[in-house]
């Protein structure tokens, strides 16, 4: 009985050990985006392609960025379209990121889904149908540390500017599935103006993010974005959401 007791011990310590994350698989990576969307605001919440724009002559848009500790994300790995430009800009709102866009296009020509069943190559050409012109700028930066995904705004990158700043109720989705989660709303400003004028959509995201293998790929994160449709020229106000605690944690 002892033996046997002795040898059921090693063995759970054993499995425990191979349970645990694999060393060499942590990943620790920020990702920040901007999307921009122009056309004709519809209902509020959705862009469609304008009947009387085709192309801006110039466009500016000035954004909150990414701040930790009082210093901005450097822009070097920033992923720019074509016919933009991007610079780190101080504002009355403090440093903000500033993107500027020449003879930018603001429709383009999509094929229509059509309804393939499994297995089947499509009989019939899509129908190419014009639809509102998104541009991306994309920046990923790798740490070679764990992110504070439980309280980013204590030393972590998130999005500057932040007013009025304050903890809401999340989604009882949320609440079901992550013990740690906590969801805040604030307020921000964002610059827009075109030449000719035209509607925009605009997302702006901020995630941290820290991920390792354990029986398959787990780790958590917190999300800082921003929703703004925007139909006037000028500094504009609009509302911010950040999410933290998303996720497993191995130490709490």
């Amino acid at each position: 009985m002892k033996y046997c007791t002795i040898a059921f011990i090693l063995i759970t310590i054993f499995t425990l050990g191979c349970l645990g994350p694999e060393e060499g698989s942590f990943t620790h990576t920020i990702d920040y985006t901007i999307s921009l969307t122009f056309g004709e605001l519809v209902e509020g919440r959705t862009i469609k392609p304008s009947s009387k724009v085709d192309e801006l002559e110039n466009i500016t848009v000035i954004v909150p960025l990414p701040v930790i500790d009082g210093q901005p994300i450097k822009l070097q790995n920033l992923t720019i379209p074509a016919g933009w430009k991007a610079e780190i800009t101080e504002t009355p709102h403090g440093t903000m990121l500033k993107l500027e866009g020449k003879n930018v296009r603001t429709w383009k020509m999509s094929p229509m889904p059509v309804p393939v069943e499994s297995g089947k190559t499509p009989t019939v050409t899509p129908t190419m149908v014009k639809k509102a012109a998104g541009y991306e700028f994309e920046l990923r930066l790798q740490m070679n540390r764990e992110i504070n995904t439980l309280n980013p705004l204590n030393g972590e990158f998130v999005l500057q500017p932040k007013y009025e700043l304050r903890r809401i109720n999340c989604p009882e989705e949320y609440l079901k599935h992550y013990r740690y989660v906590k969801c805040y709303s604030y307020s921000t400003v964002v610059f827009y103006a075109s030449h000719p004028s035209i509607d925009a959509g605009m997302y702006i995201s901020l995630e941290g993010r820290n991920y390792w293998f354990q029986m398959g790929w787990t780790g958590n994160e917190f999300y800082d974005h921003i929703l703004a449709f925007l139909t006037e020229d000028g500094w504009n106000n609009v509302t911010g959401s950040l999410e933290t605690g998303k996720g497993v944690y191995l130490s709490t």
